[in-house]
Formats: structure tokens, C-alpha cells, sequence
């Protein structure tokens, strides 16, 4: 709700849901906690340093909305925004944990893509653009992971896929995917070592079944517009 009431980029709550489920990935002790946080605080905190500087007047800053229920878009309605992701993060939270896939946040990651886009069209695109930027990306991934990078080496294979992604994603999502994927991979395997083609496999089920689930959302929950509502926004 905060998600739609406050316009968040990218749309959504897919975000926190990759923060909150990559996060839970990997259990820690609570006393590590802290120093995580600081860690990813920290990391912000540099990013901002290497942004801020180079800004000037002629930017601008950033649209701020007033958080309010009058600003919610007619035709995407909070309670069926809400019905939504409740439904999708759901059921893909029950169709990993009765798998014992390697890596489940990929699948919750990949359900709230789709679903965050603002109507039906753009949902259903958006899907096909995740289904074909993971298939190439895989392909790519496939490379990188042969090269079997590690230390500094995987320090700056994963900051030059990074800038490729942010360079690409908003021009086209299917093609910031293809440096995205093997990204997620190998940052995957850091967490998670495993072979390369379980990671692929894996990397290519969890796709499809976020893929699935977010499309079964969308269609439950689609609002159908009235013969009344067509001709108010003509």
C-alpha cells in the first residue's frame, strides 16, 4: 500500500520483497546482525557520496506525493493491489518451501515483477520480457560462471554486470536481464555454492514458477472494466 500511495521507482513493493527474502537467504546469528546493517547502511551512504556530486541545479530532485487514499489510480484499486501480492508472495512462498529449491527469494523476486506493473497489458509484458531476458541471460550466465571468477575477480565481474544492468534496464528489460542473470548467479553462488548447472537449473524452474504464479495472480485479481468505466475515460 505504501508502494502505490507514494509512487515508489521501481513500481511496487519489489524492493523490500528482494531486500527482505535475499536477506533470509542465508540464516545468521542475531549477533551478526548489526554489523550487516552497518555494512548495508554504509554501502548507501558511499553511493550517495559518488551521486550527489555530480547533480546540479538543472536535474531537479525527485517527485515527492503526498501519501494520500485519493491518489490511488482508479483502474489499479488498493484492495485489489493488496489481493494481489498477498495471493502471489503466497503462493510462492508455498510452492518453494515444499520444493527445496537452492535459492527461493529468485521466485518471490520473480513473482512481484510482473505484478507490479500498473495494468494488465503491461503485466503480461513484462512477464515475457523476465521469461526472455532469464532465458539469455542463462546463456550468459552459463560463461561467466565457467570462468569460475573469485575474490577481486568476482568483485569486478559483479560491478561491471551491475552498471550494465542500470545502463540497459530502463530502456529495455529484457536486456538488462541478460547481465542481471549471471549477476544474481554469481552472487548466488557466493552465498550458496553449488554446480553451475544447478544453479541454472535452479535459476531457470524458479522463473518459470514466479512466472506462473504472478500470471495466476493477475488474472484472479484483474479488475474488469464496465461498459460505464470505458466510456468515463473516453
Amino acid at each position: 500500500m505504501l508502494a502505490e500511495l507514494g509512487r515508489w521507482h521501481p513500481a511496487g513493493a519489489l524492493n523490500p520483497v528482494f531486500a527482505l527474502t535475499a536477506s533470509a537467504t542465508v540464516p545468521i546469528a542475531l549477533s551478526t546482525v548489526p554489523a550487516a546493517a552497518l555494512a548495508a547502511a554504509g554501502a548507501a551512504v558511499f553511493a550517495l557520496m559518488l551521486a550527489l556530486p555530480g547533480r546540479t541545479a538543472r536535474d531537479g530532485g525527485p517527485v515527492g506525493y503526498r501519501l494520500s487514499w485519493r491518489d490511488l489510480r482508479r483502474s489499479d484499486p488498493v484492495g485489489r493491489h493488496v489481493a494481489r501480492y498477498l495471493l502471489g508472495i503466497a503462493a510462492a512462498g508455498l510452492a518453494v518451501a515444499t520444493s527445496g529449491i537452492g535459492h527461493p527469494y529468485w521466485t518471490f523476486v520473480t513473482a512481484s515483477v510482473p505484478m507490479s506493473a500498473p495494468d494488465l497489458h503491461a503485466r503480461l509484458t513484462r512477464a515475457a520480457q523476465r521469461a526472455i531476458g532469464t532465458a539469455a541471460g542463462l546463456g550468459a550466465a552459463a560463461l561467466v560462471l565457467a570462468a569460475h571468477p573469485s575474490s577481486y575477480a568476482a568483485i569486478i565481474v559483479i560491478a561491471v554486470l551491475q552498471a550494465c544492468t542500470e545502463l540497459t534496464t530502463g530502456r529495455n528489460y529484457s536486456l538488462g536481464l541478460v547481465f542481471f542473470t549471471p549477476m544474481a548467479l554469481l552472487l548466488g553462488d557466493l552465498m550458496l555454492p553449488a554446480s553451475i548447472g544447478t544453479l541454472l537449473a535452479q535459476r531457470a524452474l524458479e522463473t518459470l514458477i514466479g512466472l506462473t504464479i504472478a500470471l495466476a495472480a493477475t488474472v484472479i485479481t484483474h479488475e474488469r472494466r464496465t461498459p460505464t468505466q470505458v466510456s468515463r475515460r473516453g
